[in-house]
């Protein structure tokens, strides 16, 4: 950045917050506060997303305002988590990489995924997830973890982080100090953690004092409350922030909060209450991502803190000196990061091959007690899934979504797709219909307790009737334990295209499983396991 820029304290207070907004365009609103205040960073999600040449008209737009260009930030972890779906490179989620227990396809993924958030104007992406998913009911990591064995998430997570870097965009390790153990989502309501403090520095602290040693672009905190540890959730203790992330590590990267618009803290917090907490804590970066009068008044909170004294100036400049050192080390605010339109799309899926081929070597079959895969692609088959329920949305909302049944239909010369209802029910007319086709192929997938309850509930009924049935968890490993005893089981951590192009090449014998669990499935499988 460009050293000799003097800021006010007005612009100084602006740099120390990230904005969200609705819609394909920048509001003039918020274009205004963000240029008028010098806000530091802007997040963009699905919401802003409609095709490649409008995210880079959004992106230079953003780009050119501001007295020090804002940094354009997205979760496109891979896999679940990508707020392009389709547009730009998805890879596969964290866990899926680790299933293929090959590091150097972490690297890959992440360089991929680097190189075309780049293309489209991005500076940072929030990954790698450096969560160990211990807890298997976990209703919010699960595959977006690379694994419940902390020395497997550090080695991966290095690769993809580095990867992200040599693909030109700054990296995020995310939810500090560990989001994996805990069985409540921090959108919904505040996790709780009671582990012990040799738990705690194994499981969850681990992973991201080895990325801090390596002095990872930054972090983000979570809102989990460890109250063993820490009387305070994550974002708002000077324990983990201060001292166990900035002394005991050595960290000096930038540190966001993770969104403090979840209900965790918007809900238990006023405003005033989430500014002290958040700086006195450590933060650099305070993340609002939705309602702009909220964002307008986090802002002139903590600047009539300063104004007051009440938080001191030199705090201010502390975050000041990371966040300009972060971004000088991207770009240089003289020469502001505008994209060629021209150029975008000739870039942008181009390494699709090698997300392919990440993809084939990470699906895993995991029973075939039968020997029913491969398939005969010719015979008569019938896929099933269930209704879809985004994360944090309740199961009434369920969309009538196929994640299977469009790439299904180019593998399979005789398919039908049925969706049933999230109710765990089968109708007396689908019992029938079961006894038609050579194959029954079950899509599940998992994203709270209610949907894995009522998918599990409608595969046993399924079972009595078809016994050769084979389920495919499109998500979570997980979920066999509420049917133990299924004779066919395939994993493939996620839905993006090339996991279901990988599925059907396994199914139907095209290419061989090579992907082994890089986490235990309790009571069932060891970690490692994999036909």
């Amino acid at each position: 950045m460009n050293n000799n820029i003097k800021l006010s304290l007005k612009e100084k207070i602006g740099q120390l917050f990230m904005y969200g907004f609705y819609g394909k365009e920048l509001p003039e609103e918020a274009e205004n506060f963000i240029n008028s205040n010098n806000i530091g960073f802007v997040i963009l999600f699905s919401r802003n997303v409609e095709s490649a040449l409008q995210v880079v008209e959004l992106t230079n737009r953003i780009h050119s305002i501001g007295k020090v260009t804002p940094f354009i930030y997205t979760d496109q972890e891979g896999g679940t988590v990508v707020q392009f779906k389709e547009i730009a490179a998805t890879a596969i989620s964290h866990m899926g990489i680790a299933a293929t227990y090959n590091k150097s396809n972490s690297r890959i993924a992440g360089k991929i995924i680097g190189e075309e958030m780049d293309t489209l104007g991005i500076d940072g992406v929030f990954a790698p997830v450096l969560d160990v998913n211990f807890e298997e009911n976990n209703p919010i990591i699960g595959i977006r973890s690379f694994s419940d064995e902390p020395d497997i998430v550090i080695n991966f997570a290095k690769e993809f982080f580095l990867g992200l870097n040599e693909g030109g965009v700054a990296a995020c390790g995310k939810h500090y100090p560990g989001h994996g153990g805990t069985i409540k989502d921090s959108h919904l309501e505040v996790p709780e953690n009671f582990i012990s403090s040799e738990y705690f520095f194994h499981y969850c602290f681990k992973p991201f004092a080895e990325l801090a040693e390596i002095n990872i672009d930054s972090m983000m905190s979570s809102h989990v409350l460890f109250p063993n540890i820490s009387d305070k959730i994550a974002t708002f203790s000077p324990y983990f922030i201060n001292e166990l992330l900035r002394k005991k590590t050595g960290y000096n990267g930038v540190v966001f909060s993770d969104c403090v618009e979840m209900k965790a803290v918007k809900d238990n917090f006023s405003p005033e209450e989430i500014v002290k907490n958040s700086i006195n804590a450590g933060i650099d970066v305070i993340v609002s991502s939705h309602e702009f009068d909220f964002q307008r008044e986090l802002f002139e909170v903590l600047l009539f803190y300063v104004k007051k004294g009440l938080i001191k100036e030199k705090r201010i400049d502390a975050s000041i000196l990371r966040i300009m050192e972060l971004k000088e080390r991207y770009f240089n605010n003289a020469v502001r990061k505008i994209r060629d339109k021209k150029t975008v799309l000739t870039k942008l899926r181009s390494n699709i091959n090698l997300e392919r081929k990440i993809a084939d070597d990470s699906i895993t079959l995991l029973r075939n007690k039968t020997g029913v895969i491969p398939i005969d692609k010719e015979k008569k088959i019938l896929i099933l899934e269930w209704e879809k329920v985004r994360a944090t949305t309740a199961i009434q909302k369920a969309e009538n979504v196929s994640m299977l049944g469009t790439i299904g239909k180019k593998y399979l010369r005789n398919v039908d797709i049925e969706i049933l209802k999230l109710d765990g029910k089968i109708s007396k007319s689908l019992g029938f219909k079961l006894k038609e086709y050579s194959y029954i192929i079950a899509g599940v997938y998992s994203r709270n307790p209610e949907v894995e309850k009522n998918q599990a509930q409608a595969i046993r009924k399924i079972i009595k009737l078809r016994k050769n049935l084979i389920v495919v968890a499109l998500g979570n490993p997980y979920d066999i334990r509420s049917f133990p005893f299924v004779d066919t089981y395939i994993v493939t951590y996620g839905f993006r295209r090339v996991q279901i192009e990988s599925l059907f090449k396994v199914i139907t014998g095209e290419i061989k499983s090579h992907g082994k669990l890089p986490v235990e499935i309790r009571d069932i499988f060891p970690r490692g396991y994999g036909l």
